[in-house]
């Protein structure tokens, strides 16, 4: 059985189609959780109008966040194996099946499974993640060096065992960003994993949600530069990461500042 986290906040209109995407599963033994984090929309009537047992329907009463309704989900979760969508996700029917079989496939030291995400950029342009381009033998087994280089495991294409979730100290609530690299980041330091060749999900890049938020983005990259950087010194990935943020500051006209902010993190 695999419990299914789902946090959703005011997204009544897309929130049934991703519903609908889990419900479509040809692997049938789980638990959908879905997590309403404070929305004021009509989520909740959404939500009742599946007559499906496996459903379960949690309000919270305040907004706190896509890491702190994830870690409420995985509190509630009643099963071995967790998997994750967004409210904007659409799971191939495919996707649980797959992941389970390679779980059950998998050598004990397997902690998680993950697959290949394609993203609509819109305009006609999509990108899958992980990039192809990076060697398929770098991203089954101890993945954690290239994972400091960066990041392979997209959130939604997690399916983890419970134990390792757990003991990993799950999504840091501190965090307003990059919480899921954080978290794929501790989970690949504690076990081994297992990388599926194939596209199981489409999901959508939003410049109004969490991903588009490039300032949010670059501080939690300094907060992690600062969290790893005994592991990033080890592995010889520090430059890279450096490289990349500074990258992307410039992009949006901000070097200055995260050069200030990388000095303070690298002190």
């Amino acid at each position: 059985m695999v419990s299914i986290v789902l946090p959703t906040y005011n997204r009544a209109d897309i929130l049934g189609l991703a519903i609908e995407s889990i419900q479509k599963q040809t692997y049938p033994d789980f638990e959908l959780l879905i997590i309403d984090d404070g929305s004021t929309d009509r989520t909740e009537e959404v939500v009742r109008s599946y007559q499906d047992d496996r459903i379960r329907y949690h309000k919270l009463t305040e907004n706190g966040g896509q890491a702190n309704a994830r870690n409420y989900g995985i509190r509630q979760a009643q099963y071995d194996y967790i998997a994750f969508e967004d409210s904007d996700d659409r799971w191939r029917p495919k996707k649980l099946a797959v992941q389970m079989e390679a779980m059950k496939q998998a050598p004990p030291a397997v902690g998680f499974v993950y697959h290949k995400i394609r993203y609509d950029m819109g305009g006609g342009y999509e990108a899958i993640l992980p990039s192809e381009q990076i060697a398929i033998n770098k991203k089954s087994g101890n993945i954690y060096a290239q994972m400091l280089y960066d990041n392979l495991v997209p959130c939604p294409s997690l399916l983890v065992k419970k134990e390792c979730i757990v003991k990993s100290g799950g999504f840091d609530t501190d965090m307003k960003s990059l919480e899921d690299y954080d978290l794929a980041l501790k989970l690949a330091k504690l076990c081994e994993a297992c990388f599926v060749d194939e596209a199981l999900l489409d999901a959508s890049y939003s410049t109004n949600g969490v991903s588009g938020q490039a300032v949010n983005y670059l501080v939690a990259s300094c907060y992690l530069i600062q969290k790893y950087k005994k592991d990033y010194l080890e592995t010889d990935t520090l430059n890279h990461r450096i490289e990349v943020i500074l990258r992307d500051a410039e992009a949006i006209g901000m070097q200055e500042q995260f050069i200030k902010l990388l000095e303070c993190s690298l002190k």
